[in-house]
């Protein structure tokens, strides 16, 4: 169990640490020539069961509230120091409100120095403490009388930590690995050791991690837990790792920095949060007000930009959205705390509900609908709730990596919800299956509204129904849609165009008559196909006129055009691609020469360089040198569809 002080300075928080491990926390020379804590210090007590109390000492003055804030991120347990003689001090009040903010519910109280005080004023502050816990809600919390240099009281709040920390629950080891890195430094022989906190997950030694500053990846050589030697550190632990890769240094990372699984590298500069303004603030937090944003052991400046009403009052809680200058790092449930413009005064704080927020629409009421499905604690009520109001989907990756979702949670998560995923595997979403099916009627009634104002054209494009869908739909989740309705018989497919069984289009009679002279210029038994030019002149006809027929067979997926001016029917199109096809998988190395394909098909060189630069662009060859190879089938190329 990890441990904090909190309190105003000089009230004996380093003292009572050492009565209690031992260890004196205060490790720097200014420390110990000033007989202050500037910095944060860390100290461990080995209990008889073999639990290990960790305890951070925080620096009390103000002007180190900076450091305070980057060692109490992710502690179990605040123990809140307080001098019998000076009572409840500023600091007292703001080291409390920051623990509130930081999600820390537990609470014990040390009231220190009670030898230099009668025991009447004793009683005095330990009434004038219980009212100021009574006033944040904690009624119930312990509070100890204790004299550090004589150990009087020591025993008794000792057992109370040790029953605290066997009644502490084991954080979850499931997610992946994430330390807030609070020290930094270099030893002789041993090389570059950061500490902190682990937020989530396991490491061991001689795995590799990433290293926020610059996503640079790390070795970790060695171990430390509690200041013992160890193979592995996991959540809820303090611990330092001794790291190693290509030009690391004490400049490669600082306080602040995370120490990660590479799938957590995603820097953010907008943070959605539920934010908590405190009621000490004598005016309301307005829009776009400049702060001081401490998250994990991090400090950066931030704007609040308030997302309902302008402004959150004291006392109130409201969503905000944290916009900051350069990356930072954060998950949901990460706590933090707002200190104002001049970093003299904590104002706020509050949790992160998405860490990726988007670019545009932030207090739309759509973007608020989300978030509050994404205040849900669990990822589980967090994704149903999610997918059931989305009507174009929950993009998983965001989500997953936000939450800390392995990939094998992950599924086993959408399988027990009963989601649909839909998309390519590096870019999948997740549907609830009444938004699913409403999305399909919605498509049926974009088509059936494209028919009532083209009634000729023989059927929409992926395009025209992205267009008339609202809101707005990826093309690959809507090219899943169209595969699964054309399977379903309730759509067809006509080319590259989709309409509805009961629609019939053809082009017009007069259109199809000069097609039918046409195609035996544009697709000849023998010899090279003609051009535009070249056939409107054999046919003598107007060149615009069949170029205008040519344009619409296209349309109808009957024609293709594979150049400038250069026109062949589809099936013509087909039989050169099995061509290809059968010349690559004859040659021992599965590639085929143009020369070679030109002796194949006797047609012009010209011409032969034209098309398989077309099938190039398809996709469905790919140019080495003076070779190809086939990249793919040629079903999806060159698929020739009549139905109708």
């Amino acid at each position: 169990m990890i441990i904090a002080t909190a309190g105003h300075v000089d009230h004996g928080k380093t003292e009572l640490v050492k009565a209690l491990t031992g260890i004196d926390t205060d490790r720097l020379p200014e420390e110990k020539a000033r007989g202050l804590s500037v910095d944060l210090g860390f100290a461990y007590h080995r209990l008889p069961d073999g639990r290990i109390l960790g305890f951070v000492d925080v620096p009390g003055h103000e002007k180190f509230i900076r450091n305070m804030l980057a060692g109490v991120a992710g502690i179990d347990l605040g123990l809140l120091v307080i001098a019998a003689d000076d009572g409840v001090m500023p600091q007292t009040r703001e080291h409390l409100s920051i623990l509130g903010l930081l999600g820390i519910r537990e609470y014990i109280v040390a009231l220190t120095k009670i030898d230099r005080v009668a025991p009447a004023r004793v009683q005095d502050v330990t009434d004038q403490v219980a009212r100021l816990l009574a006033g944040t809600g904690r009624v119930d919390t312990a509070i100890y009388p204790v004299c550090a240099p004589d150990n009087e009281g020591i025993g008794a709040l000792m057992s109370a930590l040790c029953e605290r920390a066997k009644a502490a629950n084991a954080q979850t080891v499931e997610q992946h690995f994430r330390m807030a890195i609070d020290r930094v430094f270099t030893l002789n022989g041993v090389g570059l050791i950061v500490t902190g906190m682990v937020f989530s997950g396991t490491v061991q030694t001689g795995e590799t991690l990433t290293l926020s500053a610059d996503g640079s990846q790390v070795r970790v050589r060695g171990i430390k837990v509690h200041n013992r030697a160890s193979a592995c550190a996991k959540a809820g632990e303090r611990c330092a790792i001794n790291i190693a890769g290509r030009g690391l240094s004490e400049k490669s990372a600082r306080r602040g920095n995370w120490l990660m699984q590479s799938s957590l590298y995603v820097p953010t500069r907008r943070i959605d949060v539920e934010l908590q303004v405190l009621e000490s603030e004598t005016v309301p937090l307005k829009h776009w007000t400049p702060t001081h944003l401490h998250i994990g052991a991090d400090h950066l400046s931030a704007r609040v930009a308030v997302l309902s009403g302008g402004a959150i009052p004291a006392g109130a809680c409201g969503l905000a959205q944290l916009v900051v200058p350069r990356d930072a790092f954060a998950l949901h449930g990460d706590h933090f705390v707002l200190r104002d413009q001049s970093a003299r005064r904590t104002i706020a704080g509050g949790c992160v509900i998405d860490p990726f927020s988007p670019k545009r629409g932030r207090a739309r009421p759509a973007r608020i609908a989300a978030l509050n499905a994404l205040r849900h604690r669990t990822p589980a009520d967090a994704l149903t709730a999610l997918t059931d109001i989305s009507e174009t989907g929950v993009l998983l990756a965001p989500f997953a990596v936000a939450r800390n979702i392995p990939a094998p949670r992950l599924d086993s998560l959408i399988e027990t919800l009963g989601l649909r995923r839909v998309g390519p595997h590096a870019k999948q979403w997740a549907f609830a299956e009444t938004q699913w099916r409403a999305l399909l009627a919605k498509i049926i009634q974009a088509v059936e509204a494209f028919h009532l104002s083209s009634p000729m054209a023989p059927g929409a494009s992926i395009k025209d129904i992205q267009r008339a869908l609202s809101p707005r739909v990826e093309a690959a989740i809507l090219e899943e849609a169209l595969a699964a309705l054309t399977y379903q018989q309730r759509l067809h497919m006509h080319g590259t165009r989709f309409h509805m069984p009961s629609h019939y289009a053809q082009i017009p009679k007069r259109d199809q008559q000069l097609l039918a002279r046409a195609i035996p210029k544009l697709a000849p038994a023998s010899g090279t196909p003609l051009s535009l030019h070249q056939a409107a002149k054999d046919l003598s006809v107007d060149v615009r006129t069949l170029e205008a027929a040519l344009k619409a067979a296209c349309k109808y997926g009957d024609m293709v055009l594979i150049g400038k001016n250069r026109y062949v029917p589809k099936p013509y199109l087909a039989t050169l691609g099995v061509i290809a096809a059968r010349l690559a998988k004859l040659s021992p190395d599965g590639q085929f020469t143009t020369a070679e394909y030109r002796d194949q098909t006797k047609l012009g060189r010209n011409f032969i360089i034209e098309f398989l630069e077309y099938f190039d662009r398809q996709g469905f060859t790919e140019r080495n040198g003076n070779a190809r190879r086939i990249r793919r089938s040629g079903g999806d190329v060159f698929k020739v569809t009549h139905d109708g």
